[in-house]
């Protein structure tokens, strides 16, 4: 099967959908995830000490900066995923229309009818030559707010994710995306922001959820897909971010989002719409 590959923006983030053939190494976005399984290989995320395994009626819901992989459970195949990387400007807006939460009390998400006759139709709509731009965006509002406000979720809060953050990690954290292809080591942000290098890992795993690592490889990623997305030549944005080959950057981005960087432009830049067996309608 040909890799394909899908993309709707909307007011709530971004929808995706893809087709994985390899693991995805532990990442962090600073939005939340919401993915489901549409069929294929089976596979399954981790999430700390949790483990999500994808099927029918379990999707992942994974708040902004939570570490998770994907690892596929299959030696060989092809496993499809419908993605959707929600806003936290959009998540803190229908949090506060709803005096509430909008975060995932646990990453494992129940599928019940409604909400898989609500992902079918966002599938449909998004791989459809014939689905508007207004229809793709509403359907997938009532999906993300079916699936957030299930039974299974619970209000943990209302603080908008990072509220209460250590200024050493916020200003850590600012270096990072200010200075996104510096290759100074984790060790020198530490020092910089007055932290050991052990407290430093200890307060992005107890605010974070995440490594250091993980979460500077996640504002890599993120500048990345926004340079692409804006046209930028790939090597250029290669360069840009530190790496020093373009086939390094390709292989780093794949590992990341699922898909090369090339057809994540294609899609990005409003290219004909892909099915999911790799043949435009």
């Amino acid at each position: 099967m040909a890799e394909a590959y899908a993309l709707h923006e909307g007011a709530f983030g971004t929808a995706i959908v893809l087709e994985s053939r390899a693991n995805l190494v532990a990442h962090a976005h600073s939005e939340s995830q919401l993915a489901f399984w549409l069929g294929g290989a089976r596979a399954c995320a981790h999430v700390g000490a949790q483990t999500v395994e994808y099927g029918e009626n379990i999707a992942l819901g994974v708040n902004a900066l939570e570490a998770h992989d994907m690892v596929l459970l299959e030696d060989q195949g092809v496993c499809l995923f419908l993605v959707f990387m929600l806003s936290q400007r959009w998540l803190e807006s229908r949090a506060r229309a709803k005096n509430r939460s909008l975060r995932f009390a646990a990453p494992r998400v129940f599928i019940d009818a409604a909400l898989r006759r609500s992902c079918w139709k966002v599938l449909d709509l998004m791989l459809s030559a014939q689905g508007s731009r207004p229809a793709v965006d509403d359907e997938v509002e009532r999906l993300l707010e079916v699936a957030i406000d299930g039974p299974v979720q619970e209000s943990v809060g209302t603080d908008p994710v990072g509220a209460m953050l250590d200024p050493r990690l916020r200003s850590a954290i600012a270096h990072m995306r200010e200075n996104v292809a510096d290759p100074a080591s984790i060790e020198a942000i530490a020092a910089r922001v007055g932290l050991s290098r052990s407290h430093f890992f200890a307060l992005f795993r107890d605010q974070l959820h995440t490594t250091p690592q993980v979460f500077w490889s996640g504002v890599r990623v993120e500048e990345a897909m926004r340079r692409v997305a804006a046209g930028a030549a790939l090597t250029d944005v290669a360069l840009d971010l530190g790496f020093t080959a373009p086939g390094n950057f390709s292989r780093f981005f794949k590992e990341h989002t699922g898909v090369s960087p090339s057809i994540f432009k294609r899609a990005a830049q409003g290219a004909s719409p892909v099915t999911v067996t790799g043949i435009p309608r």
